[in-house]
């Protein structure tokens, strides 16, 4: 099933907001149907992540997931690691993780209760961005993320 036609205008806005604000570094995959994009990003130390959102069929009315993909990816684990070396691929509230996609972290950005059509999707690659932020300093601090992040609603 492709977008309807509301939905189409709705991405081409969110394209347009998404390549005003980060340039080439947007890359679409599938752009007709099972949606995703990729963002890539640079932290405050200039360590770069990719921010994959996945796009739901009931955009924008549903809230996108979101994995972090790292940089140096090996062929057998894709999920970050904690400053402990454990891989982050589960839920837990004190790193705003979630069960991977993919193979890959997936980050709490909203708060599905929370989402409305009128959030978008340069919302979520911030909060993404954000979220990194936190992340860097988990690795250079070993305390848990949720004493960097605030509730992300």
């Amino acid at each position: 099933m492709g977008w309807t036609s509301s939905q189409k205008s709705r991405l081409a806005y969110e394209k347009q907001i998404l390549e005003k604000y980060f340039g080439s570094k947007v890359s679409w995959i599938n752009p007709s149907e099972d949606t995703r994009i990729e963002v890539s990003v640079t932290c405050s130390n200039d360590k770069k992540y990719t921010l994959r959102v996945y796009i739901p069929s009931n955009f924008p009315n549903d809230c996108p997931k979101m994995v972090v993909i790292p940089p140096q990816s090996s062929w057998f684990s894709y999920y970050l690691r904690k400053k402990d070396g454990s891989k982050m691929n589960g839920t837990s509230s004190k790193f705003h993780t979630l069960s991977g996609i993919d193979g890959y972290t997936r980050i709490c950005h909203f708060n599905d209760s929370l989402w409305t059509d009128n959030n978008t999707l340069y919302q979520v690659v911030m909060k993404g961005l954000i979220w990194l932020e936190a992340y860097e300093a988990h690795l250079r601090t070993g305390k848990s993320m949720d004493v960097f992040l605030a509730e992300m609603a």
